[in-house]
């Protein structure tokens, strides 16, 4: 009779499970995600792409992933470019990655995601689609898309756009085939704002193809900042979210479902979903918010070559911590426009019909049991992990499949570009290598020329460390200071680095070229070895000496086993400071500064140099635990 009546309950129990796994509190939950920056909207095949991606999370606790894996997708979705990289101590990594000669006309996308966010099914991981060209072949394979607007406004009418390389015929009728509005000669390249309404159903004829849309049945009213549906029999939960925090959880019987406004003030966009008690999703959309900003951007309008521009970043709450800028020449408006429809989650396409990634959707499909832990543990305890980005996020990994031909115009540009690049030999500079801890002490070469050799520096420039005659008297090791009590003792055996890579011996740290190092950081402090993250191995410290333009591992092709850290990558970006001005050299990124940091609401950056007239744009991002605010000012550099 007990075994009957456990029965009983299981059955009953059972359908209430997914109803139940609709029910957790989302709020609860520790969330993460990127934000992924690229310097440019299009490339040609050859091209450098320097990219940054910021992690935000919605706590303070320690407990958020150290490790980004970075993938390159091309027009086919097929991944040319994968590595995993250590993040700095302001959460973010930076780096540059080439496009293969090889690679054919497309949109391409850079994904960055952590080992944590495969725990999984489609995790809205983050993704930045951008425009390649081969100019051999500047036309990309597949069709031209027609993108429409997704307005839930109750009176909004439909925007379309397309990517053919003409102009054409868009007739948009109603599902009889009763025409409701015949739209001509709409060019390329450029929104459309038809006339008909969104409340009913209707067909858009497109190059002789079909395309079908549906009312949704909710509506977002700015107004009264809130959700409004009539479909009253049915029950769901409404979840307003970013990609990494989850603002509110409501339930909703239908009519109108009201928002805190307060939640919302400082952002300028949210997500809203709807998602019924099975956890499917039923509707989103993302709500846009006026653009307010907390604080200002300070920089000259008009410039001259060679000339040092002074840029201030002020009045920013203390929440803001880091940042970064990036002076990016301006590109063409008609490129930039494609691109933010491409990733802006309201603009759909109806030629390629790929679904888009949701948070909401994602956490209530779990496929890792156990779980897979966030990337916080020390170094060492990683263990080698790979995943599938086409299986695991299909929606972010599935190709655009749009075909579009660009001006020949723009083109020629760019090619005109790239000549200059080469000419310059802009393409044959290398990154400079960037420290992802916050060392005790850093000490830059170029202050203490006037030492030949590296013996001699550490002996009378860092305190910090003492140098001991081996047992054998055949040599010198290197002690770090032990601060642990009051008294320093000098006991303390550091391990030595030289761009990341272990010395064959000291012998080879004492007949390194001075003139070939650009800084050495120093770690003795308990409590910055144990922030590096890097585990027992660098227990009684670490020594790291940075070569110019890391030349260290170039000039010596030092082999992979000597690498310290495994398979992982630190940030990396481009080494300008040592670099001629000249009056032209098309670069088409003349700075990039990702460590930004605040001090009562003030940020500083020095030595905004350009080395090429012209109209650029410089554009600053501000990070925060949970939050970001991007700037940008227009400046014209002068001969």
């Amino acid at each position: 009779m007990r075994v009957r009546f456990i029965l009983f309950v299981f059955l009953i129990c059972w359908p209430l499970k997914p109803l139940l796994s609709a029910q957790v509190d989302l709020q609860s939950e520790e969330l993460e995600n990127f934000l992924v920056i690229t310097d440019r909207d299009f490339y040609l095949s050859g091209d450098r792409i320097w990219f940054a991606a910021k992690l935000l999370k919605n706590h303070d606790s320690y407990r958020y992933s150290k490790l980004a894996y970075i993938a390159v997708l091309d027009g086919s979705g097929k991944p040319i470019h994968e590595e995993k990289m250590l993040m700095t101590g302001q959460d973010m990594v930076y780096g540059d990655v080439f496009i293969p000669e090889t690679a054919q006309s497309g949109v391409f996308a850079i994904v960055v995601y952590t080992k944590w966010m495969s725990n999984y099914q489609d995790f809205p991981i983050a993704k930045k689609e951008f425009l390649v060209t081969n100019p051999t072949a500047t036309r990309a394979e597949g069709e031209p898309a027609l993108f429409w607007e997704k307005i839930p406004f109750a009176n909004a009418s439909v925007s379309l756009y397309h990517t053919s390389s003409q102009a054409e015929v868009i007739e948009i009728q109603d599902l009889s085939g009763n025409t409701l509005e015949v739209l001509e000669s709409v060019a390329p390249w450029q929104k459309v704002l038809s006339k008909v309404k969104p409340s009913g159903s209707y067909r858009i004829i497109f190059r002789n193809r079909e395309h079908r849309i549906y009312p949704q049945g909710w509506f977002w009213d700015p107004a009264e900042f809130a959700l409004i549906s009539n479909l009253t029999a049915q029950k769901v939960k409404v979840v307003t979210h970013k990609d990494w925090t989850v603002l509110e959880e409501l339930e909703a019987d239908g009519g109108k479902t009201q928002l805190n406004k307060t939640l919302y003030q400082n952002l300028d966009s949210f997500m809203i979903s709807v998602v019924d008690d099975s956890g499917r999703l039923v509707w989103t959309y993302q709500a846009q918010l006026p653009a307010t900003s907390q604080g200002q951007l300070q920089v000259s309008s008009k410039g001259e070559v060679g000339e040092g521009m002074k840029l201030d970043l002020t009045g920013f709450p203390q929440q803001y911590k880091s940042g970064l800028v990036m002076a990016v020449r301006e590109e063409n408006a008609r490129v930039s426009e494609f691109v933010e429809i491409l990733n802006h989650p309201n603009w759909e396409s109806l030629t390629s019909k790929n679904t888009k990634p949701n948070l909401v959707a994602a956490l209530d499909d779990i496929v890792e049991n156990p779980r897979l832990l966030k990337d916080y543990s020390p170094m060492f305890d990683y263990k080698v992990w790979s995943v599938s980005i086409a299986d695991r996020f299909k929606s972010s990994a599935a190709p655009a499949r749009v075909g579009f031909a660009l001006p020949t115009t723009l083109i020629e540009e760019e090619i005109d570009r790239r000549v200059y690049q080469e000419h310059f030999e802009i393409g044959d500079e290398v990154a400079s290598l960037q420290s992802p801890f916050t060392p005790d002490r850093v000490y830059k070469l170029e202050d203490y020329e006037e030492f030949s050799d590296l013996e001699s520096l550490i002996k009378e420039i860092i305190p910090q460390v003492r140098l001991k005659k081996t047992s054998s008297g055949g040599g010198k090791e290197i002690f770090a200071a032990n601060t642990d009590n009051q008294h320093v003792k000098f006991n303390k055996k550091p391990l030595v680095l030289i761009d990341f890579y272990r010395p064959a011996s000291l012998d080879e740290l004492w007949n390194i070229d001075l003139t070939t190092l650009d800084r050495i950081e120093l770690y003795y402090h308990r409590s910055t070895v144990e922030a590096t993250n890097l585990g027992e191995a660098v227990g009684d410290g670490l020594l790291v000496l940075y070569t110019k333009n890391n030349s260290y591992f170039l000039k010596n092709n030092v082999p992979k086993q000597r690498y310290f850290l495994s398979d992982v990558s630190v940030p990396r970006i481009q080494d300008y400071s040592n670099r001629m001005v000249k009056v032209a050299t098309a670069n088409p990124l003349q700075y990039l500064d990702p460590s930004l940091t605040f001090e009562r609401g003030k940020s500083r950056a020095e030595n905004l140099r350009f080395d090429t007239a012209g109209d650029w744009v410089v554009q600053t991002w501000l990070f925060g635990n949970s939050e970001f605010e991007k700037l940008q000012r227009k400046i014209e550099v002068e001969p």
